[in-house]
Parts: C-alpha cells; structure tokens; sequence
C-alpha cells in the first residue's frame, strides 16, 4: 500500500507538472534561452518624436526616395510601394490594379540596370498618401496591435522597439514582423535587395511616433 500512494504522488506530481509546462510555453516559441513564461522586458531610453507625417516621409524615402511612379520589378508601387493585396483591401478593384501594371515602363540605366515606372494616372498621388494613412491605421488597430502593445519599450536582438519601428518594418509585411519579434529574432525575413525586418526596426530604434 505505501509503494502504490508512493507511485501515486509521483504521477500527480508528473501531471502537475506537465499542465504547468503546456500552460505556459508558447507554441511558436523556439528559443531555449529564455524562459518558457517570461514576458519581454521593458526598458526606458531617451527617443526623437515625430509626428505621423514625418514617420510617413522617412518610410518614403526608404521605400522609393520619395517618388510617386516608382514600381519593381515584385510589382509593388508607388511612393509607398503598395503590393497588390493591399491595393484591393485598400479599395481598388482588379481592374484598377491591372491597369496600374499594365502602364509599366521599363528604363535601363548606363549599368545596364532596369528600373520601372508607372502612369500615376492609374494610381495618383493624392490616393497614395491616403493609402499610407489607411495602411498604418490598419498596422496599428488590427494586425499589429497586440505586438506593439507587447514588444514596444522592449529590446530584441539587440534592438530597441519603437511603434515607429514596428510600422516601419510592417512595409515588409506584418507577418514577417511578428515572426521575428515572437521568435526573438531568430527568424528575420530579408528581401533580396533592401532592408530585413530586423534593420527597418532597427532604422527607428531611437525613433517614436505621437501616438
């Protein structure tokens, strides 16, 4: 009899133990340097504010030095450069874009190197600035608001975490931001020309946005 209670304690002892762990390891989670439970630790450090359209005129500038009918070869556009799954959430319909893309103009520099063009007509300037105000709203409100509650104020890999940060890097796509934050940096999604999401981050590290 005292052999079986023995043997009894030790499983609820086991079961315990095991619905602790399952409770509280995240299931994306594949660093085992930290701990299963622990939460991102904030940090305070000394910033430059911005307002929303100075955030919008650096993210320009890193996206197509400022130029409206800029468009690659990935076929995103524009100032912004737009992809087309947003350009259709954003509004536009199938035909619109088509049109968009169907403007191209190929251009060869003395290198030998193509860079593209589209008519604005088929997406103008007055709609890609409401374009970007739409894009960040839809970042901060719905696809990226639980991250930046979580991560900002935190260091990741190295890196400080602004919401201007987090908004920049979400012109790579949201997903490819909340893969590197939840995976503590471990998976950085790089396009094969530009910047990671770990660099876009860290490009506003000393940044924040007046929220």
């Amino acid at each position: 009899m005292h052999n079986m209670l023995s043997i009894n304690a030790i499983r609820t002892t086991a079961i315990a133990l095991l619905s602790g762990f399952l409770i509280c390891t995240p299931f994306t989670t594949i660093d085992k340097s930290r701990d299963f439970c622990e939460e991102p630790e904030t940090i305070e450090i000394e910033l430059e504010y911005i307002n929303y359209k100075d955030l919008y005129t650096k993210i320009a500038h890193i996206e197509s030095r400022q130029n409206y009918d800029v468009a690659n070869k990935t076929r995103t556009v524009g100032k912004y450069q737009a992809s087309k799954a947003a350009l259709l959430e954003f509004g536009y319909s199938e035909e619109q874009v088509q049109a968009i893309y169907d403007s191209f103009d190929t251009v060869y520099t003395s290198k030998g190197h193509a860079r593209y063009h589209f008519d604005i007509e088929t997406f103008p300037p007055e709609d890609q600035e409401r374009f970007i105000r739409w894009y960040m709203h839809r970042m901060e409100t719905v696809y990226l608001k639980d991250i930046i509650a979580k991560y900002v104020g935190t260091t990741v890999n190295d890196v400080y975490i602004t919401r201007a940060g987090i908004l920049n890097a979400s012109m790579l796509g949201f997903n490819n931001v909340v893969k590197f934050l939840e995976s503590n940096g471990e998976i950085n999604f790089t396009p094969k020309r530009g910047y990671s999401v770990q660099n876009r981050l860290a490009q506003f590290e000393r940044i924040e946005v007046l929220s």
